[in-house]
């Protein structure tokens, strides 16, 4: 399975993490059984996963990358 990661430009990192895990979306559980369907997602909802790390890192913050990546065990 997969997981959407968005990776954030901060100025001071040390104030926090600069990564965040995209989890749900309405309420549903997240994720992907191959990484394609993962990178599709990202492509048809880019924005809304903008909006989404503005609402954790502020108006003003800048999106470095959104990826995917394998989950753990």
């Amino acid at each position: 399975m997969y997981k959407i990661v968005i990776f954030m430009f901060l100025l001071n990192p040390s104030n926090d993490l600069d990564a965040l895990e995209v989890n749900y979306k309405n309420s549903k559980l997240l994720e992907f059984s191959k990484i394609e369907e993962c990178y599709n997602h990202i492509y048809d909802n880019l924005q809304e996963l903008k909006d989404f790390s503005k609402i954790h890192y502020g108006p003003s913050s800048v999106v470095k990358s959104i990826d995917c990546f394998k989950k753990g065990n």
